[in-house]
């Protein structure tokens, strides 16, 4: 059953697979400027070792050489900078268009490819109907893990640092994500795990960001 409430003076509905969906978005500016955000000496100190572990879950979950991968909202692109060293074919697909060296950037996400990848994006998007047209083998996805369910609205109205209103308009646990991808033909999970809190270390004491692949 769905369950609608209200933080901070904005609309959320908890769905049918228990996600939380803001209402009540307005459109939200993503450009250069909001590039930079991962182009800041802080993040940059850690990213290298972010993108190896991301490239290697990437390989773990796939069970094989990957041949072709595609960059789903690829920001500043530090993840197909890295994959390009060791992917004969690295596609990006961003609002942005920034080019990245040596990467080919689309404005089409049904290539045929072996893994399509997610990192901090599918939280952004309004309408997931897509995914059921996705032609790969594998989908990559990491993003806040919200803990909602665990720790109630009060968690999410103070203490959840990715509760950002109109840039994050879904937000997902475990369970959640794995009923929404099943719900778009995405039957199989494959090793859901909260490796980026080695980089993006938690604040508030729960898993920070959670990661979950997925086959048909």
């Amino acid at each position: 059953m769905k369950q609608t409430f209200t933080s901070h003076g904005r609309e959320y509905e908890i769905d049918q697979f228990g996600a939380v969906h803001q209402l009540d978005a307005k459109p939200y500016k993503y450009d250069e400027n909001y590039i930079q955000t991962y182009n800041s000496p802080e993040y940059l100190l850690e990213s290298e070792l972010l993108q190896s572990l991301r490239f290697s879950y990437c390989c773990l979950a796939h069970h094989g050489r990957i041949t072709s991968i595609l960059d789903v909202g690829y920001g500043a692109g530090q993840f197909m900078r890295y994959a390009i060293k060791y992917v004969p074919m690295v596609y990006g697909n961003d609002v942005t268009n920034v080019p990245i060296e040596g990467c080919e950037i689309v404005n089409c996400i049904e290539l045929s490819v072996d893994v399509i990848t997610f990192w901090d994006c599918l939280e952004h998007i309004e309408d997931l109907s897509f995914l059921e047209k996705l032609n790969c083998k594998t989908i990559v996805i990491s993003l806040p893990f919200c803990h909602i369910h665990s720790q109630g609205n009060e968690w999410f109205d103070n203490n959840y640092i990715h509760r950002k209103p109109d840039e994050h308009l879904r937000h997902f646990d475990k369970q959640s994500l794995a009923k929404t991808m099943r719900h778009y033909g995405w039957n199989e999970l494959v090793m859901p795990d909260y490796f980026e809190d080695i980089v993006r270390k938690p604040k508030h004491g729960l898993q920070n960001i959670l990661t979950m692949a997925f086959k048909r």
